[in-house]
């Protein structure tokens, strides 16, 4: 495993590809791959699209306390055919108006990870993509999959020996990171996995507090 090493190499290659996509006011803006985020989940306003270094500080890496934990029990779990099924009513309707447009064509090919190995595994999978925004300051790139109980392993000790957080959280396993950028703005993923699914996050300059439990919620209960 690469390690941190790994972790910048990818971060220069994700740089170019959405670079190759968006436009050159990305790359001088110097913000990074196309991900970032909506607000808190049932209705918060999303930062303003036009600031993202105003953005408040995103709080996707808190850990949630012992109590919150749930631990329900294996269910045979059926994946939503379509992004809008992925989440609760009112975080679609809240992304719609704070993030548009759903999969954008700049956002066709975007990195899910600037993890390589974590990277190569997802492209592997059978996975539903859904995006936010387009190729620029601020995006969300989120993808679901089946994933295998070694792919899952593998994937966790990637996570966990290339400096990710992880803790249980939902009945499964959570692995988060953020990064301040030197240039301004703040770079993140969040990767849950529970019962053969893998719900991945790569996200750019927004808070996304409540994202990825809303997902959690929306695909298991």
């Amino acid at each position: 495993m690469r390690g941190t090493a790994s972790y910048a190499t990818a971060r220069g290659r994700s740089i170019g590809r959405l670079a190759a996509l968006g436009t050159a006011a990305f790359l001088t803006a110097a913000l990074v791959t196309g991900c970032a985020a909506e607000s808190a989940p049932e209705g918060t306003k999303a930062a303003s699209e036009g600031t993202a270094a105003a953005s408040p500080a995103p709080t996707e890496t808190t850990r949630p306390t012992p109590s919150a934990v749930a631990t329900p029990e294996a269910v045979d779990v059926i994946l939503p055919g379509s992004c809008e099924d992925i989440y609760g009513p009112a975080m679609f309707k809240s992304l719609q108006a704070d993030l548009p447009p759903l999969n954008d064509p700049t956002m066709a090919d975007p990195n899910f990870s600037n993890n390589d190995e974590l990277e190569e595994i997802l492209r592997g999978l059978d996975y539903l993509q859904c995006t936010w925004g387009g190729a620029g300051e601020l995006g969300i790139v989120t993808a679901v999959a089946r994933v295998s109980d070694e792919q899952a392993d593998e994937a966790l000790e990637m996570m966990e020996s290339g400096g990710f957080d992880c803790y249980e959280q939902l009945g499964g396993t959570r692995c988060v990171t953020r990064e301040e950028l030197e240039e301004g703005g703040v770079l993140g993923e969040s990767h849950f996995l529970r019962e053969g699914v893998w719900v991945s996050t790569f996200w750019l300059n927004a808070p996304i507090r409540g994202y990825t439990e809303n997902i959690v919620e929306a695909i298991w209960e």
